[in-house]
């Protein structure tokens, strides 16, 4: 014996056709009557299509592209309302925290000023290490060029020190000629 049709599949039979003396227009009516029953009823699940003919889209197709819109659109609304309950949630937590943790307007207010000081205070030191690495820099230059001056003078003297001996030699020889001319002389 076949057990009895379920009111689910009830919901899923055709609906008989509609009489002679209906209003007209009362088809396309009854039509959309029938969709929004089975989107109500199915919520995105998706129906079985019936024929398949030519390739031409039948009846049955256009239902349910008419009954695949609002189930979308209620998907799209239950993840709207599901972001807005999560900001709530978040929003409700962060309150509590504030509460929790002795946060107010004003103790917010002093903590965000200390936070401005140390960056200050930070940017200060930062501008002050850039200047004594600029000074630092600045005394390695003023050094190497000590050290090239000293260099130089320590050349000047060494060649100072070379002409006075080249210059006492050359005396000393002018004054031996001399004598040994002298004395070439005398004899």
């Amino acid at each position: 014996m076949p057990a009895p049709p379920s009111r689910a599949s009830a919901a899923l039979r055709k609906p008989p056709p509609p009489s002679a003396d209906s209003a007209p227009g009362g088809e396309e009516l009854l039509a959309e009557v029938e969709a929004e029953k089975r989107a109500k009823g199915k919520k995105g699940k998706k129906k079985k299509k019936k024929g398949g003919g030519a390739g031409g889209a039948g009846p049955s197709q256009e239902l349910e592209e008419v009954a695949e819109a609002p189930s979308e659109a209620d998907a799209v609304e239950a993840a709207k309302k599901a972001e807005e309950a999560r900001l709530l949630l978040l929003l409700e937590t962060l309150t509590e925290e504030r509460m929790r943790f002795s946060i107010t307007a004003e103790s917010q207010a002093a903590a965000s000023a200390e936070v401005a000081e140390a960056a200050r205070l930070d940017a200060e030191a930062d501008e002050a290490e850039e200047e004594a690495e600029e000074e630092e820099a600045a005394e390695a230059a003023a050094e190497a060029a000590l050290a090239a001056a000293e260099a130089a003078l320590a050349a000047a003297l060494s060649a100072a020190k070379e002409r006075r001996a080249a210059t006492a030699a050359a005396r000393a020889k002018a004054a031996a000629a001399r004598m040994a001319a002298e004395a070439a002389r005398r004899s």
